[in-house]
């Protein structure tokens, strides 16, 4: 038993700390109770559950069956709250989520795809009078066919995204464990399951639900090709076919996905001389086929747009979230120091001192368990450098060099972008959890002290600017 009572006693001590230090020094700028009491009842039933689940499936030998049932019956759990909270605060933006923006268009642009499939006229033509670029058609075509088949139902989608979302657990327990042990497996599983930020996004109207399991997916497949099997072609083409489909959803993921793939493969350990023929057979035939693809759907195009933008999108998005939020960015210097803390952010806001801010501090619990559990993502990382555990290599890359995009472009402190980096970093969490060494302990309750200092500045902060202290 590797997450213990006592790791579960000091996660709540942290969170309810956290919390009730702002509620006591900051009584003027309390949240909402209802919200409050959810975020606090979050926080103490994802470590409780997390401790019981440990507990549960300690013995049992392959859970994928309950990971899926369980983590659909939570995302379904998810959704209800989603409305519930929607209803109270925000009941102009249902059918959809609390503050919906990017919901929708997403929602209209489906259904111009489900009338099109109904004329029997192009969709994609049809979407290029409402998107500027391809790379935003994917998930207006998921929508478009799944609104053909059940009419323009929002709450279908959102199953949909539970579905896959239940998928997408299934599929990071599956690579933790070729990666490390059932040991580690059943850890990144359970928390991927209970993870709150996992369950907030996919009870929304948005496309990181599809996002996340089309990468993972992908890694799967492409660490199924790095172990002995007859089947490495037809793995390759589902690789490839990912490629292509991701372009259509963020096309910066493309060649952050082909990178990872690549190093992966190349970085193969291997003991024969054939096995490093065949590795190098592999990174050619991945190469070739991504180039294909790329080629096909004109990606490189984009690719080249994104980076001649790229020079003034830091700023912009600074500008952009500055508005947003409140907060200006630049003039407060914090600049550098979204860039070096970029795993970290965002951190929670916990303080209810303008109505605009109700979609940011609604899930506050979110950032308040990420920041906390992160402490075991940057075990995992230092002991996947120091001991040279090649296996990584694929969700290692994909998960700082995209994190490292977010902070190039300054919005590594939003929580929707910074989700997809998630499941990702779970993997590492899990081997950080397992592993063992003397101040452990010690190193974690310094780690939280840091972050409760941090998260307190970060709020302070955020009234200072506003001249409110």
């Amino acid at each position: 038993m590797h997450w213990t009572k006592a790791h579960t006693n000091m996660g709540i001590l942290f969170s309810t700390a956290v919390v009730l230090f702002h509620v006591i020094a900051f009584p003027t700028y309390i949240l909402p109770l209802p919200i409050l009491f959810i975020g606090i009842g979050t926080m103490l039933f994802f470590y409780t559950a997390l401790r019981g689940y440990s507990t549960l499936w300690n013995s049992s030998k392959s859970i994928t069956t309950k990971l899926f049932v369980h983590s659909l019956v939570y995302r379904a759990l998810g959704i209800v709250s989603m409305y519930t909270i929607t209803v109270l605060y925000d009941p102009n933006n249902l059918p959809f989520e609390l503050s919906a923006a990017d919901a929708w268009n997403y929602h209209y642009s489906g259904v111009i795809v489900a009338n099109a499939i109904e004329e029997g006229t192009s969709t994609f033509t049809a979407l290029s009078y409402f998107w500027k670029s391809e790379s935003d058609y994917g998930y207006s075509l998921v929508i478009g066919h799944l609104y053909h088949v059940f009419g323009h139902q929002p709450l279908v989608i959102k199953f949909f995204n539970a579905f896959i979302g239940s998928i997408t657990v299934v599929r990071i327990y599956q690579i933790t464990k070729i990666i490390y042990q059932e040991e580690q497996a059943k850890i990144a599983g359970i928390i991927t399951m209970l993870m709150p930020p996992l369950l907030w996004f996919g009870s929304m109207f948005l496309k990181e639900t599809i996002l996340m399991f089309l990468l993972i997916n992908a890694s799967y497949f492409t660490m199924k090709i790095t172990q002995p099997s007859k089947f490495r072609l037809y793995y390759m083409a589902i690789v490839i076919l990912h490629f292509g489909v991701i372009f259509y959803f963020r096309v910066v993921l493309s060649p952050i996905l082909l990178m990872g793939i690549l190093l992966q493969l190349a970085f193969l350990k291997v003991k024969k001389r054939s096995d490093r023929f065949m590795s190098l057979i592999l990174v050619i035939g991945i190469l070739i086929g991504a180039i294909y693809v790329m080629k096909r759907l004109a990606m490189d195009t984009y690719v080249e747009e994104v980076i001649e933008a790229s020079s003034d999108q830091f700023g912009n998005e600074l500008e952009g979230a500055s508005k947003s939020r409140g907060v200006n960015y630049a003039a407060a210097l914090v600049a550098p120091l979204l860039i070096a803390g970029a795993i970290l952010t965002p951190f929670p806001s916990i303080l209810d001192f303008e109505a605009s801010q109700l979609g940011i501090y609604a899930h506050f619990q979110n950032e308040v368990i990420r920041n906390g559990m992160y402490f075991f993502v940057f075990l995992g990382l230092i002991r996947a450098i120091r001991f040279r555990q090649k296996k990584t290599i694929l969700v290692g890359s994909i998960a700082i060099v995209y994190i490292l995009v977010l902070a190039a472009s300054g919005i590594s402190h939003q929580d929707r972008f910074q989700i997809l980096s998630l499941p990702f970093l779970i993997v590492f969490m899990s081997d950080g959890i397992v592993a063992q060494y003397p101040k452990k302990k010690k190193h974690w309750m310094l780690y939280l002290l840091l972050i409760f200092v941090i998260i307190i500045m970060w709020n302070v902060f955020k009234l200072t600017i506003r001249g409110l202290i």
